[in-house]
C-alpha cells in the first residue's frame, strides 16, 4: 500500500486530521477555482492527561487509544459540522521511521527497484510488519560533479495504520491517506522557501524536528521533552497541581514576575534541552549532506509560550518565527486576529488538507 500517494479524485473538500498526544485538530480545506481555502476548522484539547497519563490519545510508547480517540473525533466532527467525509491523517514522528538516502540520478522505475531491494538495510523492523513508501525530496551535485537524488524512505507499522483505519471508520470518516507529520509541516510552511529551514514542533508529550525545503521533508528527529515536561517541572518546583502549573505556563511563559519570577528559571533548563536536541539534528544533517540550515520555524501548541520566539532566536543565532500555514491558503477574515496563535496549532492539519489537492 502506498500510504503517501492516495488521491481524492474530484473531492470538493478534504479534512486534514492531526491526532496529537492530547489534542485533535481538524482543518477542512476546499478548492475554489485554483485557490485553496480553509472553509472550517476545529480543535479539541483534553486536560485529564494533566492528572492521569493514560488519558492521552497516544504516547511515545506506541500506544493509541482507539476507543477514546474515535469517540472524541466523532464528537468534534458533529460539533463542527464538517461537510467532507474524506480525510488524511498525520502520524507522529515517534510512530514512524524515516531516513534520507542519496542515490545516483536514475528514473522513477529504477528508484522503485532500488528501494525494493535496499529497504531492509535501512528499516529497523521486518519489512512484513511495515508499509513502505518513498518520495524524492531534492537533488544536488556532489564533490565529483555527479548528480545525486535525495530520497526520503518512510515506514509505518501495519498495526499503526490499521488502528488509524479503525478509528476513522468508527468516527464515520473515510481515511484515504496517512503521512508523517513532518511532511505535512513541510507542505504548509515551506512550499515557497528555497532556504533550508528547521521546524521545531512542540507538542504536549513530544517535540519533533523537521528540516524542510520547497515543501519537502528532508530530515527529521524527535525528543520526549515537550510542553508537558515544562508543566510537570513547574508543578514540582512550585508545589502546585498540574492544572495550575499549565495555566501559569500559558499566562506567564518566560515573562514570570513578582511571586512567580522563578517560573522562567524552572522552564529554561528544559528549553535548553530541546534546543540542544534540535542543534544535534541540524549538525547531523549539515555534516552528512553539506548543506546549511538558514532559519527556524516554531510550530505546535507549545510554540505559543510567551517569550519563546526570542529565546530560540538568541540561542540558534538564526532568524526564528512562528508557523504561519495561512500563507498557503485563503481563510475567513475572522481568523486574522488569532492567526498568530492558531497558525502553529493548525500547521499539520492544514498541510494534510492541502495534500488532498496537490
Amino acid at each position: 500500500m502506498s500510504f503517501l500517494r492516495s488521491l481524492f479524485g474530484g473531492a470538493q473538500s478534504v479534512l486534514g486530521v492531526d491526532i496529537g498526544t492530547t489534542s485533535i485538530k481538524i482543518a477542512e480545506i476546499s478548492k475554489a477555482g485554483e485557490a485553496l481555502k480553509l472553509s472550517n476548522y476545529a480543535v479539541l484539547e483534553t486536560y485529564g492527561y494533566l492528572e492521569r497519563f493514560n488519558e492521552a490519545f497516544q504516547t511515545s510508547s506506541l500506544k493509541l487509544s482507539e476507543k477514546n480517540t474515535a469517540a472524541y473525533l466523532k464528537l468534534l466532527i458533529r460539533r463542527a459540522n464538517f461537510k467532507s467525509k474524506s480525510a488524511i491523517a498525520s502520524v507522529p514522528a515517534f510512530l514512524a521511521f524515516s531516513t534520507l538516502i542519496e542515490v545516483p540520478s536514475m528514473s522513477e522505475s529504477e528508484i522503485k527497484k532500488f528501494m525494493d531491494l535496499q529497504a531492509s538495510q535501512y528499516v529497523p523492523l521486518p519489512l512484513s510488519a511495515v508499509s513502505l513508501d518513498w518520495i524524492k525530496g531534492g537533488e544536488h551535485t556532489d564533490e565529483s560533479g555527479l548528480l545525486k537524488y535525495q530520497i526520503l524512505l518512510i515506514s509505518i507499522t501495519n498495526e499503526q495504520i490499521e488502528k488509524y483505519q479503525n478509528i476513522f471508520k468508527d468516527a464515520g470518516l473515510k481515511l484515504t491517506t496517512v503521512e508523517i507529520e513532518g511532511m505535512s509541516l513541510a507542505r504548509s510552511l515551506s512550499a515557497d522557501q528555497k532556504e533550508l529551514t528547521l521546524v521545531i514542533d512542540i507538542g504536549s508529550r513530544s517535540t519533533s524536528f523537521s528540516i524542510v525545503q520547497n515543501g519537502f521533508l528532508k530530515f527529521s528527529g524527535q525528543t520526549d521533552f515537550a510542553g508537558g515536561s515544562l508543566t510537570q517541572t513547574i508543578a514540582n518546583g512550585l508545589s502546585i497541581n498540574q492544572k495550575r502549573a499549565e495555566d501559569l505556563k500559558k499566562q506567564r511563559g518566560l515573562m514570570g514576575f513578582g511571586g512567580e519570577h522563578e517560573l522562567s528559571t524552572l522552564i529554561l533548563p528544559l528549553l535548553d534541552v530541546i534546543i540542544s536536541e534540535a542543534k544535534r539534528v541540524v549538525v547531523s544533517f549539515e555534516t552528512n549532506y553539506q548543506e546549511k540550515v538558514a532559519s527556524v520555524i516554531l510550530s505546535g501548541g507549545g510554540s505559543n509560550l510567551i517569550g519563546l520566539e526570542d529565546y530560540f532566536s538568541k540561542h540558534f543565532g538564526l532568524p526564528t518565527r512562528k508557523a504561519n500555514p495561512f500563507s498557503q491558503i485563503n481563510y475567513p477574515p475572522v481568523l486574522q486576529a488569532i492567526a498568530k496563535t492558531s497558525g502553529p496549532l493548525l500547521a499539520v492539519a492544514i498541510g494534510l488538507g492541502i495534500k488532498g489537492f496537490r
